[in-house]
């Protein structure tokens, strides 16, 4: 499915409620946006209200407007198992927000992401294939938001993640195809 980027105005959330027939009517094509294929209701996936935040220094979690709402889900969850703070608040070094899986094949996966800390230096991908043994994949140049994971095993399950400095950003779970 193609995304069709002409259909919504610039708040990124005023789009026609069509997406019973076009379900791509409300996405922001730019990386780490609304995938198409996710797509399952005719809800607008993006914070619509006024920016705000909350906390004091070091501590201080800011929702933008037009924020993916996947990616606000991914932060309070970092928030319910971290702490807030360190690694979760936008105004210190974070983990990185908003990872998901693209293209996945029997051997290979691209992930995806976005909402990196300006003081990142970079971003260590890990992945584990259910053995207990965690693998470094790469490390990643500040600045990239995208990586392709390559010699894995077909039909397997992966569990992967970021990290960013002593950030740690959500797991996600993939399984390869056959």
């Amino acid at each position: 499915m193609a995304c069709n980027c002409t259909k919504c105005n610039a708040n990124n959330c005023g789009c026609n409620d069509s997406a019973l027939t076009n379900p791509c009517t409300y996405t922001d094509c730019s990386v780490g946006s609304e995938r198409c294929e996710d797509v399952q209701c005719s809800e607008c996936v993006s914070y619509c209200g006024t920016s705000f935040q909350i906390g004091s220094t070091n501590e201080k979690i800011k929702i933008e407007t037009g924020e993916r709402l996947d990616s606000i889900i991914q932060k309070f969850a970092l928030m319910l198992s971290q702490g807030v703070g360190t690694c979760t608040a936008d105004d210190v070094d974070h983990a990185p927000y908003n990872l998901y899986a693209t293209s996945i094949t029997s051997t290979t996966v691209t992930i995806v992401w976005n909402g990196v800390s300006t003081s990142s230096a970079g971003t260590d991908v890990y992945y584990d294939d259910g053995s207990g043994a965690v693998l470094a994949a790469s490390s990643i140049q500040a600045g990239t938001q995208t990586y392709t994971i390559t010699n894995l095993l077909a039909n397997t399950p992966y569990t992967i993640y970021l990290q960013s400095g002593a950030c740690k950003s959500v797991e996600i779970l993939i399984t390869t195809l056959l």
